[in-house]
C-alpha cells in the first residue's frame, strides 16, 4: 500500500462523517506516524510503504477522530506560539486567539524582564510557558485547582526549560499577601453553562469541562478576580484577561471605575481586557 493510498482511503472515510477538514487530519496523522514533514510528504508519497505495523497505528488515530476525538488529544501534543504542549483531555488546547493575551502581556511588559508574572487558571501551562521562555521574565507563578492539569503543566515546562512555580490554588485562594505582582494574566472559563451543551461535540465532549464553564452568565471567575485581584498587584500593576468575543460590555460593566481597554484578535473580534490597578478619577 501507498502513502498516499493511505491518505485517500482516510480522508474519504472522514468526508462521509462530514469532517469539514478530512485533508489536513489525516495529513497531521500521516506526519505524526511516518516521521513526515511536506518535504518527505511531496517526496515520497508515492511509495510503497514499508513499516506496515504502522497501518495499525493510523487506523486507530483515525477510529479516535470519527469519533470526535480531536486531533491535539489523539497526538498528545498542540502548539502554542510556536512552542509544542504535551495536552490530554485533562487539559484546554491552547487555542491560537489565547496568542494574542500573550502578546498583549509581552507588550505591557516592555521588554522588562524583572516584572513579576502571575498565571491564574493556567491548564497545561501554555501562557505561563509562553511569557516565560518569550519574555524570560525571572519571576512566573502559575496556579490551578486541578491536580491533573498542574502534572500536565509542570511536564510542559521541564520539557521546555521553563523554570516556573506551579502553585495548586482555586483562585487566589492559596496566595498570601506577600504574593505581589506586576502583571496579573488569565484565560479563565468564560462560556455561559447553557452554550457549553451546545457546543461541537469534540469541544463539549472532551475538553475538560471544569476548564470552559463561566456559570450562567460566563462572569464567575471574572467576579471573582475583580473582587482579589487589587490585593496582589504592585502599584501601577497591570491585570490581562481573555474573554469571550460577546463579553466586552459585561467585562466593563463588571469593572466599572477601572481603566479597561480591550484588544481584538485576529478576526477582529473582542478578544483581550487590560485594566489597570488605579482607578479612574
Amino acid at each position: 500500500m501507498k502513502y498516499i493510498e493511505v491518505f485517500e482511503k482516510y480522508v474519504k472515510a472522514l468526508d462521509e462523517k462530514g469532517f469539514k477538514d478530512a485533508k489536513s487530519d489525516v495529513l497531521l496523522l500521516i506526519y505524526e506516524v511516518f516521521d513526515f514533514d511536506f518535504s518527505k510528504w511531496t517526496i515520497f508519497k508515492y511509495d510503497e510503504i514499508k513499516d506496515i505495523k504502522k497501518l495499525d497505528i493510523i487506523e486507530s488515530y483515525v477510529a479516535k477522530r470519527l469519533e470526535n476525538m480531536p486531533i491535539q488529544y489523539i497526538l498528545n501534543k498542540a502548539y502554542f506560539c510556536g512552542l509544542p504542549f504535551f495536552v490530554n483531555e485533562n487539559v484546554l488546547i491552547p487555542r491560537f486567539d489565547t496568542e494574542i493575551l500573550v502578546e498583549e502581556v509581552l507588550k505591557l511588559a516592555d521588554g522588562d524582564k524583572s516584572k513579576k508574572i502571575l498565571d491564574m487558571c493556567t491548564g497545561s501551562g501554555a501562557i505561563a510557558i509562553a511569557l516565560k521562555s518569550l519574555g524570560g521574565f525571572e519571576k512566573v507563578d502559575a496556579l490551578d485547582i486541578s491536580d491533573d492539569a498542574l502534572e500536565i503543566a509542570k511536564k510542559n515546562a521541564q520539557s521546555l526549560g521553563c523554570d516556573i512555580n506551579f502553585l495548586k490554588s482555586d483562585m487566589f485562594s492559596g496566595l498570601t499577601s506577600e504574593n505581589k505582582y506586576d502583571i496579573i494574566v488569565s484565560n479563565p472559563p468564560y462560556i455561559k453553562s447553557h452554550v457549553v451543551d451546545s457546543l461541537e461535540s469534540e469541544v463539549k465532549d472532551f475538553e475538560p469541562r471544569l476548564a470552559l464553564d463561566g456559570d450562567i452568565d460566563g462572569m464567575k471567575f471574572y467576579k471573582i478576580i475583580r473582587d482579589e485581584f487589587i490585593k496582589y498587584l504592585n502599584p501601577e500593576g497591570i491585570l490581562a484577561l481573555e474573554i469571550g468575543y460577546d463579553e466586552a460590555a459585561d467585562i466593563k460593566a463588571l469593572f466599572e471605575g477601572f481603566d479597561v481597554s480591550i484588544k481584538k484578535d485576529l478576526a477582529n473580534l473582542d478578544r483581550v481586557a487590560v485594566i489597570s490597578k488605579n482607578k479612574l478619577t
